[in-house]
């Protein structure tokens, strides 16, 4: 009998682990089928627009599975991007709250939860949330990217700026103009035109081709009456952003005026043509031509310019050179209709667009409304511009 016992309990053994690993199976099977089910009541929840329903759904299945952090991160990234913030917020404190959650997966939602504040317009715990990601060895670039975008939206430029600085020098080099127009702004908010001044020359030491500080200097210099800086301004302007001589020209011709040198303008207004700045500083320079009497000089070069890149702004001042010459009569009366048809066509179309998103408009703006980019608003080129 007790041969039998040793000979049967191998067996025993075998039967009880073979049990064990059946029920375990089960066990799994029976999760997953659960598993299953509640995802897909959680998404009919969502279909169904009973978010409520679904995010507590959604919620008690992370008491299940840890593997499905990804998932909620995507889920929260999606009501925020829905507008719904509030429900955002609360799946990101849930998983921050997990005490098994890794290190890397809680930053992960940190950053998300940083982001659901922002949506929010919660500037001031998106900021601590994002200040307190930098301070991490392994973080991101994009927590300073999110800090960057609050200290726009709050207009605390020294923070932006102090942001950028502390970049990897390659990711510096690629927001030079961004930082240059920060400078530009501390400038407007100043109240020293001495102190301007210096922020001006900041900008531009950013960013050389930064049309709007040289724009301001030569503005700031023609005030303070330093008119050879104020030239130097100009000079710079025409050889690096010829495209925004045009908003420069009221200032340009109190230069001259002031200095008593039409003929330095004169040649500015040449060279700018020549960099292509456009319908308006050609016509400038005609005018100048026009009054000096050099008629043909003046026609020619609107008619080369129209040749080769036609404007609205080009034949309409030379239907006004050719009216000045017609004589009376039916002739004249139909080209001076034409004319102020072809200006009431010109005063319409906006006379700026962003190159980012197409946002048209007929003031200048350095920071688009639309896609909030920086200094992307140019002047139209092309028949209706310059």
């Amino acid at each position: 009998m007790l041969e039998l016992f040793f000979l049967l309990l191998p067996v025993a053994v075998a039967y009880g682990w073979y049990m064990g690993r059946r029920n375990l199976r089960q066990k799994q099977s029976s999760q997953q089928k659960q598993l299953s089910r509640d995802y897909f009541a959680g998404l009919n929840f969502l279909l169904s627009n009973e978010s409520d329903k679904a995010v507590d759904m959604f919620i008690s299945m992370l008491d299940v599975d840890d593997e499905t952090i990804d998932t909620h991160l995507s889920l929260g990234s999606l009501f925020r991007k829905r507008g719904e913030v509030d429900r955002a917020i609360r799946i990101h404190q849930n998983l921050i709250a997990r005490p098994s959650l890794l290190n890397e997966q809680r930053d992960l939602a940190m950053m998300e939860l940083g982001k659901d504040f922002l949506a929010a317009g919660f500037y001031d715990r998106a900021e601590e949330i994002f200040l307190n990601l930098i301070q991490l060895d392994d973080h991101s670039e994009e927590a300073e990217s999110q800090l960057i975008s609050i200290y726009e939206m709050t207009k605390e430029w020294q923070k932006a700026i102090d942001i950028i600085k502390k970049l990897p020098r390659k990711r510096q080099q690629s927001l030079k103009p961004v930082l240059a127009h920060f400078y530009c702004q501390l400038a407007e908010e100043s109240s020293e035109i001495a102190a301007q001044i210096q922020l001006l020359k900041q900008a531009i030491k950013q960013d050389g081709s930064c049309g709007r500080a040289l724009l301001k200097l030569l503005q700031r210099y023609i005030e303070q009456g330093l008119y050879e800086q104020a030239a130097d301004a100009l000079d710079q302007l025409i050889d690096k952003a010829p495209t925004l001589v045009v908003d420069a020209l009221t200032a340009a011709n109190e230069l001259s005026k002031l200095t008593q040198d039409r003929e330095a303008l004169k040649r500015r207004l040449a060279l700018a043509v020549e960099k292509g700045a456009g319908a308006s500083v050609i016509i400038a320079l005609a005018k100048m031509l026009v009054e000096d009497g050099d008629i043909k000089a003046a026609e020619s070069l609107i008619l080369d310019n129209l040749y080769r890149h036609p404007t609205m702004k080009g034949f309409q001042f030379l239907m006004k050179m050719q009216l000045s010459q017609a004589e009376e009569g039916q002739a004249k009366d139909s080209l001076a209709m034409l004319e102020k048809l072809v200006e009431q066509q010109i005063r319409s179309r906006p006379i700026y667009r962003c190159s980012e998103c197409g946002f048209p408009s007929h003031t200048l703006y350095w920071h688009c409304p639309s896609c909030k980019s920086w200094g992307s608003i140019k002047h139209i080129r092309g028949l209706d511009g310059e």
